[in-house]
């Protein structure tokens, strides 16, 4: 049987040349198609309509969930619509399809989170300056010079480019003269895909010197017996999550914290006792809205503030809300041991039992 024959050069450069076109066609048309969908995502940011009518307090939550897009998508267009107002510039090379819209949401993300940056983009040249990339377009401010980085180069690129503008803001070089520490201060945390998060930030001297000083406090030093097989200790990131995390943890239960809506950084478990036991209910532990497994479950409720309630599965209605205590306070137990310091008599004991 004769071999397939190979083909030639020619043929495979009008193939690519075919495959071209046709990619290159398709890309214009889906850039065309999300700036169209960010015109109407800016629309429904303005109006609240995801917040007021669907119910969604985060617009990437809300076009993944309502009309299901990629989530990269849809975080991409949910930044650029939140800083709409701010970047006019930006918007504009987005919502007119002259800038893709993942280096425009870059640049947004960037702006947005340094304020330094941000100072910078907004403060108008003494002389509109020539684009880099087209001496026939001038730009009055900086965040115009970034729209047209974003239109002519990648994501990286892009990101290059605000590197090195960023340091030279560090150094001094430019407009913002005296802009001290405590402005330029920001903490970014993200959840992932993954359910992990990402904190990033950038602190003052004073705060990063105290974060510091607690992540060493928060938990005790490693003992010889937290080694793994190879005769390693936890690594030290590892060892400040969990001193992170039992630095939340005093603060949730600290009477004394701050609370917004009476509460402080409380999770929200919801599970009923035989889906607890591992009984086949049908039904899920709830944290924060979120499915999790029955063994996360125990996990958290065995250092969780139980608060009893009673619930109609059929409706979804509350019918009956405990509270996190139910036994007497430090001072009721005290006055109960003044008053009866033999304890209860025995038909007080069998009274409550009966009530109960």
């Amino acid at each position: 049987m004769a071999a397939a024959r190979q083909p030639s050069r020619s043929e495979r450069s009008e193939r690519s040349a075919v495959i071209h076109t046709e990619l290159d066609q398709a890309a214009a048309m889906i850039n065309s198609m999300h700036a169209s969908v960010l015109t109407r995502v800016i629309e429904a940011r303005v109006w609240n309509l995801h917040r007021d009518i669907d119910g969604f307090s985060a617009l990437r939550d809300w076009l993944v969930s309502t009309f299901d897009f990629h989530t990269r998508t849809a975080a991409d267009l949910a930044a650029i619509a939140r800083t709409s107002a701010k970047f006019t510039a930006l918007t504009e090379a987005a919502t007119s399809g002259a800038a893709r819209i993942d280096t425009v949401a870059a640049a947004a993300r960037r702006l947005d989170q340094t304020r330094a940056l941000r100072i910078y983009a907004k403060t108008p040249y003494r002389k509109p300056v020539p684009s880099p990339f087209d001496a026939a377009v001038t730009c009055p401010t900086p965040e115009h010079l970034i729209a047209q980085w974003c239109q002519h180069t990648t994501v990286k690129d892009l990101h290059t480019h605000l590197d090195e503008l960023e340091a030279a803001l560090d150094a001094g070089e430019a407009l913002l003269d005296g802009l001290g520490q405590q402005s330029l201060q920001r903490l970014d945390l993200v959840e992932t895909a993954t359910g992990m998060w990402h904190l990033d930030g950038l602190l003052t001297a004073d705060t990063g010197a105290m974060f510091a000083k607690l992540l060493t406090t928060a938990v005790p030093p490693p003992r010889a017996d937290e080694t793994d097989q190879d005769g390693a200790l936890p690594a030290a990131a590892n060892r400040r999550a969990e001193a992170l995390h039992q630095m939340l943890t005093v603060y949730a239960n600290d009477p004394t914290a701050p609370k917004r809506h009476g509460q402080t950084c409380h999770l929200n478990l919801s599970v009923d006792a035989d889906t607890l036991q591992g009984k086949n209910t049908g039904r899920v532990p709830m944290l924060e809205g979120k499915p999790i497994s029955v063994a996360k479950a125990r996990l958290l409720a065995c250092e969780a503030r139980v608060i009893p309630s009673v619930f109609d599965y059929a409706t979804g209605e509350a019918i009956e809300l405990g509270r996190a205590m139910r036994l007497p306070t430090v001072a009721l137990r005290r006055k109960l041991e003044l008053e009866q310091p033999q304890g209860c008599p025995q038909e007080t004991v069998s009274q409550v039992r009966f009530r109960r």
